[in-house]
């Protein structure tokens, strides 16, 4: 199951960096046509905008494996040592919760939009809102095994000071 995750946190990042680059490789094209040939084209400022929500998404999932959301640990940095597998599972299910109501009720959301066409592109909607499902489903995912990681490590604790206290 690890190789999986790995597999796919890899596999979204490449993915990542190769739609910056394209992002870029597309204004660069728009600032060219623009300012040297003065005829802009309509198209790639609405595919930048729909690679950027993608990267911003995608983006979310990184720092979610990473572990490298900003928040805050005050109370966290405060409670004994065996109480953090707690209260990270705790904040975890939180999150979890709002990500399952989110893939629940998005899905819906997605198939309502998904008859309506961009403005230039004629691009489906459901291609930009698309992302966000997805997003929140790898995310539910990973903090699933997150949770059930702290889980796993509460009770070593537990274990630990069992022996310690069978020792004295």
């Amino acid at each position: 199951m690890k190789k999986i995750r790995l597999f796919t946190f890899y596999s979204i990042k490449y993915l990542n960096i190769t739609m910056m680059f394209t992002m870029f490789i597309i204004l660069l094209l728009q600032v060219i046509t623009r300012k040297f040939l003065d005829t802009p084209l309509s198209w790639p400022e609405e595919l930048s905008l729909v690679t950027m929500i993608w990267i911003t998404f995608f983006g979310a999932y990184q720092c979610t494996v990473e572990e490298s959301h900003l928040k805050m640990d005050f109370l966290q940095s405060k409670v004994p040592e065996r109480l953090k597998p707690f209260i990270l599972v705790t904040s975890k299910s939180v999150v979890l919760v709002f990500l399952g109501a989110t893939c629940f009720w998005g899905f819906s959301f997605i198939q309502n939009v998904g008859s309506l066409t961009m403005p230039v592109t004629g691009l489906p909607m459901w291609v930009p809102y698309l992302i966000i499902w997805i997003s929140c489903m790898l995310m539910f995912i990973e903090f699933t095994f997150q949770i059930l990681g702290h889980i796993s490590s509460g009770y070593s604790h537990r274990e630990e000071d069992e022996e310690k206290c069978s020792q004295s």
